[in-house]
């Protein structure tokens, strides 16, 4: 399954949609993103070719996440490392960097790449550099439009990961494709049910029978935060950064409690015969199932028509089931 999956994305990858029409630049919205790796050699598992193991390569990309993204302009919901590809569920503001004060930006800046020798970051010197930002016109515009870039997101995560692995396997050149993978979510049940999609990948792929197995994926992270609180609380990201505007389109009305109990029960339902599954695993088993394939977004058929008519698009997605 997760093989098919990268296959296609790089087939879509191919599309010649400009990233423009595909993510909104004026407002807020949620993506499944996805990122496949380049060569043979495997991003984070066991190359089968060679035997050789990458899984150490998984705890690039989480680090690397837990860096990036409570300095750009990005909430990130869920999020899992396969063998040779990623996904993410973000919400994206396109605007949240303009709200951003001076101070906000250089210290977001500082914290994303911070100073180094030889590789190693300097802490000590994080005051001084923001400082020499707030001096620097034009070098805090640039870092704010770096921050604000959902494009420039994905290269920052990506860039150090594949240094890392080209290095590692003595080579050069690209180690993900260029063009990473977007899909717009239009509806709280278009984002939840991306969520699943992600945080099941490695029971669709076999990998491990029950969410507490899934490793390097969201729903541990999840699973982590098991107070009668945390469970009772609505589905909120698993790492932010953007700041409380307001505007966001939507908060999901999902609780923790309750998304955890049904991505379990979608786990088990994945390895049951059909007739031994509940409706209600079935029913969001259909709508992950439409991620299977990649679109330019889900969703709703209202919602999914009025955002390809305003991109002068054919309307072409399979809607989201009721």
């Amino acid at each position: 399954m997760s093989l098919d999956f990268a296959t296609a994305v790089l087939d879509h990858s191919r599309m010649t949609t400009p990233r423009r029409q595909l993510v909104d630049a004026e407002y807020p919205c949620d993506y499944h993103m996805v990122s496949r790796c380049v060569r043979r050699s495997w991003l984070c598992g066991v190359d089968w070719r060679t035997r050789r193991d990458y899984s150490h390569r998984r705890d690039w990309l989480v680090k690397r996440l837990d860096q990036l993204v409570p300095c750009f302009a990005v909430d990130l919901y869920a999020y899992s490392i396969m063998d040779n590809h990623f996904h993410l569920v973000l919400r994206y503001d396109p605007k949240a960097c303009e709200r951003w004060s001076d101070e906000e930006v250089a210290m977001r800046w500082v914290d994303a790449f911070p100073p180094t020798e030889r590789g190693e970051p300097l802490l000590a010197r994080k005051a001084e550099t923001r400082e020499l930002m707030l001096g620097d016109p034009a070098r805090l515009a640039r870092a704010r439009l770096t921050l604000g870039s959902l494009s420039s997101f994905m290269k920052h995560l990506k860039q150090p990961v594949a240094r890392r692995a080209n290095l590692e396997d003595d080579c050069r050149g690209h180690f993900f494709e260029q063009r990473f993978y977007s899909g717009a979510l239009l509806s709280e049940e278009a984002l939840v049910a991306a969520m699943a999609y992600v945080d099941l990948n490695p029971v669709r792929a076999g990998i491990a029978a029950r969410i507490e197995e899934c490793r390097d994926t969201s729903i541990v992270d999840r699973l982590q935060r098991n107070s009668a609180e945390a469970l009772a609380a609505y589905l909120d990201p698993v790492t932010s950064g953007l700041a409380d505007s307001g505007e966001l389109p939507f908060q999901p009305a999902t609780t923790q409690g309750d998304y955890v109990e049904m991505v379990r029960s979608m786990a088990v339902a994945i390895r049951t015969p059909p007739s031994k599954t509940t409706d209600r695993a079935a029913r969001w088993l259909a709508r992950i199932a439409i991620f299977g394939k990649p679109q330019r977004a889900y969703g709703p058929e209202n919602r999914l028509k009025r955002w390809a008519r305003l991109r002068g698009f054919q309307f072409r997605e399979t809607p989201l089931p009721t």
